[in-house]
């Protein structure tokens, strides 16, 4: 054999060699067993990217923040990674047995499923992928015109009546879902973390809930303004209308505030952390509690006075429908020839029993207690004869109003004998 024979031979066997390792080569790129062993290799060994150039989608591209959801999420459940390779294998054997068979529509596939390409490798190998399936995911709030946020992005508003929103199609993979209700007083969010990884078509509902409260508000002062997180929202406590949705986990605050003539008081600021909330305002200052005790007693040492003189003009701190009244009944005396003697001795009030009550918009009255020493008589002119004065005590509830910048007694009765507090005036004759 010439040397160019043999050179010819040698060149011969080696493109049937060449060709056969070709055949061989694309039998194993193309081999549908091995696309599982590195899609579950990608998969232990923690390699999104790897797993990434596995992975495509009829719809849209595959990034490679899905590839990473996928390997966290398989390379953290056992179970869910074993459940998915026994079907992908499964599926690969049924595709090598029927060039027709299809799992797009596989109601028992997983989110990732075996699929055949249309065009063979070289023309000659039947090739294989795995395709991502996509899914619209039902979203429920409790709170009708929520917004719900899908990743920090608007996806849509939440119905009225518990309605479904449906989000998607999406992709397997890990989800931020929040749900946002801005209400009248305060902002409700809630966020949850779906993960979309489901064997089978069935996709669970995301239930994204939110915790908002109405909240009831009492005070003494029906009058109070209402403050939510420092800011007056309109409403007084008198209107009776419930707070809310609010969120009740102390993250809000509440407060009232009631305006007097004699200065605004303001309750304390309180953390929303239940359905009721009660408030006692401190309206009556020191300074503004002299003045009523100074009142009461000036009308109560004006009245042994006006009654010596027959004359309601003598009377002080006295409101204009009483002072009429008692000019009635010393025209009486006058008339009947009555007369009367006598002083106060001692007048004790009680600061402790004093308690307001606002009857208007700008209409407010006190009630207060004293305990009060006099000596008296009565006599008639008629008679050549003038009486001792007798010595008598009483307790007293005497209640005013605040007009014209002051406060004037309206109303007296008797009250009980129970001791006063020790928090008490004393006037000394």
């Amino acid at each position: 054999m010439t040397s160019k024979n043999k050179i010819r031979l040698g060149a011969a066997a080696f493109a049937v060699i060449a060709a056969a390792g070709l055949y061989f080569l694309g039998g194993y790129l193309a081999d549908g067993q091995r696309l599982i062993e590195r899609f579950e290799s990608s998969i232990d060994k923690k390699q999104p990217d790897k797993l990434l150039k596995l992975l495509s989608a009829p719809e849209g591209a595959v990034d490679r923040t899905t590839a990473e959801a996928i390997v966290d999420h398989l390379g953290e459940d056992a179970d869910a990674k074993q459940a998915v390779l026994s079907r992908l294998k499964t599926e690969i054997a049924r595709l090598e047995e029927d060039s027709e068979q299809s799992f797009a529509a596989d109601g028992e596939s997983a989110f990732v499923y075996a699929h055949k390409k249309e065009k063979k490798r070289w023309l000659i190998y039947d090739d294989y992928e795995l395709e991502l399936r996509t899914y619209k995911v039902p979203v429920t709030t409790n709170f009708g015109g929520a917004r719900i946020l899908l990743d920090g992005e608007e996806a849509g508003i939440a119905g009225v009546d518990g309605s479904t929103l449906q989000l998607g199609p999406l992709l397997p993979g890990k989800y931020a879902i929040k749900a946002m209700y801005e209400g009248k007083y305060t902002t409700l969010e809630n966020e949850v973390q779906a993960k979309l990884f489901p064997i089978g078509s069935a996709v669970e509902p995301v239930e994204v809930p939110l915790r908002g409260e109405y909240v009831d508000v009492f005070s003494n002062n029906g009058f109070a303004r209402i403050f939510i997180n420092g800011e007056d929202i309109g409403l007084a406590v008198g209107d009776g209308q419930r707070i809310g949705p609010i969120t009740a986990d102390g993250s809000n605050t509440i407060s009232v505030e009631a305006d007097y003539p004699w200065g605004t008081t303001k309750s304390e600021e309180r953390p929303i952390d239940g359905k009721r909330v009660e408030f006692e305002l401190t309206a009556l200052t020191d300074e503004t509690k002299e003045q009523i005790v100074d009142a009461a007693h000036a009308f109560v040492s004006s009245w042994y006075e006006a009654f010596r003189e027959r004359d309601a003009e003598r009377l002080r701190r006295v409101h204009p429908g009483r002072k009429a009244d008692l000019a009635g009944h010393f025209a009486d005396m006058v008339a009947g020839d009555e007369h009367y003697i006598g002083q106060l001795r001692k007048a004790t009030f009680d600061r402790d029993s004093l308690r307001l009550e606002q009857l208007g918009a700008s209409d407010y009255s006190v009630s207060v207690r004293a305990r009060i020493e006099y000596e008296e008589a009565y006599y008639y002119g008629a008679f050549d004869f003038r009486p001792e004065t007798e010595a008598g005590e009483q307790t007293t509830s005497y209640r005013l109003r605040y007009e014209n910048g002051e406060w004037a007694v309206f109303e007296w009765s008797e009250a009980d004998n129970e001791a006063l507090s020790a928090n008490v005036k004393v006037y000394d004759r």
